[in-house]
């Protein structure tokens, strides 16, 4: 898999405890293998725990806090899958805030399984075209510079279709 448009951008992974580690770990390796610098983001500082399907996983250092973070730092955003942290993001109201402003900035962003129910919290959002679990195993839907999935996929193409929305990007600054 070719993510030519990631190499040197940095990316906010958003979570809290209980994301899908197995997820977890195939988005930081694709992530590094492109030369993108994944910075995690969560709930909690110090360091956030993932789940690994039946128990526990791996605890992983926070790069940030919620309360903390702010899209302008960021390239990109990606919320893993996992049923155990989606609820916690959907009480924080930093997680609403800091994706209302990707979703606001039109910067790219990418949704994952479970992840997508954030964007019913979201005003306007709600509305645009988006994977539901009704698509599973379906390709990933792109509204713009938004990608989301009903699960996340072994072929990572919801990866793909981030890199072609991180590429999209215009640069606007304008010379003083």
């Amino acid at each position: 898999m070719k993510l030519a448009n990631l190499s040197g951008k940095t990316i906010a992974i958003m979570v809290a405890s209980g994301f899908d580690e197995t997820g977890f770990i195939a988005i930081q390796r694709a992530m590094m293998e492109a030369g993108a610098k994944l910075k995690i983001v969560s709930r909690e500082a110090g360091l956030t725990n993932a789940w690994n399907g039946t128990g526990w996983g791996m605890s992983y250092p926070a790069d940030a806090t919620l309360s903390t973070a702010l899209a302008i730092d960021y390239d990109g955003l990606i919320v893993p899958a996992g049923k155990r942290h989606i609820p916690t993001l959907e009480n924080e109201a930093h997680a609403k805030r800091v994706l209302r402003a990707f979703l606001r900035e039109d910067m790219p962003v990418l949704l994952q399984g479970d992840a997508t129910a954030l964007l019913q919290l979201i005003d306007g959002a709600a509305d645009r075209p988006h994977a539901t679990a009704d698509d599973a195993g379906g390709a990933p839907v792109v509204d713009g510079r938004l990608v989301t999935t009903a699960a996340a996929r072994d072929d990572l193409a919801e990866l793909e279709a981030f890199d072609a929305a991180v590429g999209s990007v215009v640069d606007e600054s304008c010379a003083a």
